[in-house]
């Protein structure tokens, strides 16, 4: 296992493809093993984690599903306020909280609909989302969409009445010990549901290890078993960017490889879980250090020298 992480951590230091890594953490059994910081990162620094962000927001889902105030299948429509254009489509109103979670909403996500276009126009970020045409029923397939994820951020909301930052804080950050974020909001002053969430790492350690527990974290049930479970297995092929298949915005590995889910953000952030192996690993960079900031290099090391290393280690 040493040899493999030291292996790891040459090529992170070396490979000009990697120049970006800030961290580098791996919790086994319950305990972080390694825990390596990269171009003058400190431990308490607070990083941009990206899309891992929506990985935040399906967990914030999760627990408003166990405490029974949610239920997947229900209309996007009756939870948030959405243009006139979009309650009168009856294709659109059939657009469910699940859609959103598997990026199977339909809503087209490209060109002037992509949210960060939206946002520059000047236009409401969740309305210009609900905005976009369809480009496929709902549920018919894949798409990856961070608009419609965004809408997920109202739908919070709206159902646990109060900012989506808050109900995180009470809910999540405090029973995972998380004391310090910065959650940016969107020009409407609601939190971003895409992107940006910034957490030191050995804090979105926590995130992977929590659903790994089967949502437990010190004895508690912080988020029902059954939705990590639902989260966590592929609901369709899935795609771009990670070409693998998607659970509830968690990407799954497919076969013939280890059973493994992760979380994932622009430029390489990572919390991958290996459950068969009681194992957590975590990357996160800073995607305006080099000029294209390249994500699945960091995969592969991941998944091709730092996993198979705990897999023969000795028990």
């Amino acid at each position: 296992m040493n040899d493999a992480i030291t292996a790891a951590d040459a090529e992170i230091r070396t490979n000009p493809d990697l120049a970006h890594t800030l961290s580098l953490l791996v919790a086994h059994r319950g305990e972080t093993v390694v825990e390596h910081y990269y171009r003058q990162a400190e431990p308490e620094d607070l990083h941009n984690i990206h899309s891992v962000t929506k990985s935040v927001v399906s967990t914030l889902v999760g627990m408003l599903v166990g405490d029974g105030l949610l239920a997947l299948d229900t209309p996007v429509s009756s939870l948030v306020e959405a243009p006139a254009a979009f309650t009168a489509d009856p294709a659109k109103t059939a657009i469910t909280v699940q859609h959103l979670l598997t990026m199977t909403s339909g809503l087209d996500p490209r060109r002037q609909w992509d949210i960060d276009e939206i946002t520059a126009r000047g236009e409401p970020a969740v309305e210009g989302a609900l905005r976009a045409p369809l480009i496929a029923a709902p549920g018919q397939f894949f798409v990856y969409n961070n608009g419609a994820t965004h809408v997920l951020s109202a739908v919070v909301e709206a159902v646990a009445g109060k900012p989506m930052a808050a109900f995180a804080a009470e809910r999540l950050f405090e029973p995972l010990g998380i004391q310090r974020w910065e959650w940016p909001t969107d020009p409407e002053g609601r939190h971003w549901g895409f992107d940006r969430l910034r957490l030191a790492p050995a804090d979105l350690l926590k995130l992977g290890m929590l659903h790994l527990k089967g949502g437990r974290c010190n004895g508690v049930q912080v988020l029902p078993e059954a939705y990590v479970d639902l989260a966590t297995t592929p609901s369709t092929s899935g795609g771009r960017p990670e070409l693998c298949s998607y659970g509830l915005l968690w990407w799954i590995t497919d076969p013939p490889a280890r059973p493994m889910y992760f979380a994932a953000g622009h430029g390489g952030q990572y919390v991958v879980v290996v459950p068969d192996l009681d194992l957590v690993v975590l990357i996160t960079t800073d995607t305006d250090a080099v000029a294209r900031p390249f994500g699945l290099p960091l995969r592969r090391v991941i998944m091709e020298t730092i996993v198979p290393a705990f897999a023969t280690s000795p028990s």
